[in-house]
C-alpha cells in the first residue's frame, strides 16, 4: 500500500505520540499518522494536515470489521436486526465514547481559539478516533486494527444488548415479524396499576394469533418495549434475559 510522505514531528507533539501509543498499544513506525489522525482542521497547516482524509478511511475500515463481528455473532438476525445495531455501535455518540477512554481529549491537536476548550464536543472526538483507526490500519495493517476495534467495540455491543433505551425492541420486532411470519406486532394493554402520579401498565403483544408478555412498565411505551423483548427472547432472536419485566 502506498503511503503519503511522512510529515516532521514536532517536539511539543511527541509526548502526544507517547501517550496515544500507550493506549493503543502500539509503537508507530510512523508517528507521523499518529499526529495527523489527531489534528483537528482548525490546526491544519502546511507542515500539518488535519485528519479529515484518515477520518474518511477510518470510517470504511470501522464499518467493515463491525459488519463482521455483527455478521459472525449474531447469526440469528436478519439484516435490518444487523443495520440497527451497527448504526449504534458506529454512532457519534458510542465512538466518542471510546475516544475518551482513549484519554484522546487530551491529545487532539486544535487550533487557535480551540486550545482551551478540554471538553471537545462528540463531533471532534468520534473524527478524531476513526482517523486514529486509519492510521493504526496504515502503519500496522488490518489484523492488529481489528483486534483493537473489537477490543473497544465487543463491551459496547454487550450494553446496547441489554440497553433498552438504545435498542428499539419494538423496532427489531416488527422487522423480524414482517419478513418471517408475515405480520406485525399488536399491543394491547392488561392492566393498570397503582395511582395516578404513579400509574404502571400490563402490555403483552400478539402476533398472529400467539401472546408473548406480559410486561410492566411505568408508561405504555415502556410496557410496549418489555413485551417485544420477551418476544424476540421467546423467538430466538434475542438471548433471554434474568429480568422478565413480568412484575409491577
Amino acid at each position: 500500500m502506498q503511503q503519503e510522505n511522512p510529515i516532521l514531528i514536532r517536539p511539543e507533539h511527541e509526548d502526544v505520540v507517547r501517550h496515544i501509543e500507550a493506549h493503543v498499544s502500539h509503537r508507530f513506525s510512523r508517528p507521523d499518522l499518529a499526529v495527523q489522525a489527531l489534528t483537528h482542521s482548525s490546526a491544519k497547516e502546511a507542515d500539518l494536515p488535519c485528519n479529515e482524509r484518515l477520518e474518511f478511511l477510518g470510517d470504511s475500515i470501522i464499518g467493515q470489521i463491525v459488519s463482521e463481528f455483527l455478521f459472525e455473532r449474531f447469526p440469528q438476525y436478519e439484516e435490518g436486526d444487523l443495520s440497527t445495531m451497527k448504526s449504534v455501535i458506529v454512532s457519534a455518540k458510542t465512538l466518542a465514547e471510546i475516544a475518551r477512554e482513549l484519554e484522546m481529549e487530551r491529545d487532539v491537536i486544535l487550533g487557535r481559539g480551540l486550545t482551551e476548550k478540554r471538553n471537545l464536543p462528540r463531533s471532534i472526538l468520534c473524527n478524531a478516533f476513526e482517523a486514529l483507526i486509519a492510521a493504526l490500519y496504515l502503519d500496522a495493517g488490518m489484523d492488529l486494527t481489528r483486534r483493537f476495534v473489537l477490543d473497544r467495540i465487543s463491551p459496547k455491543v454487550e450494553q446496547i444488548l441489554k440497553d433498552e433505551h438504545e435498542k428499539n425492541y419494538k423496532s427489531i420486532l416488527q422487522n423480524y415479524a414482517q419478513r418471517n411470519l408475515s405480520t406485525i406486532p399488536t399491543y394491547r394493554v392488561m392492566k393498570e396499576s397503582g395511582p395516578d402520579h404513579k400509574k404502571m401498565f400490563q402490555v403483552v403483544v400478539e402476533l398472529n394469533v400467539k401472546t408473548y408478555g406480559p410486561a410492566w412498565g411505568a408508561n405504555k411505551k415502556d410496557a410496549e418495549q418489555m413485551a417485544a423483548r420477551q418476544a424476540l427472547e421467546a423467538l430466538g432472536v434475542l438471548p433471554a434475559s434474568a429480568d422478565d419485566g413480568t412484575t409491577a
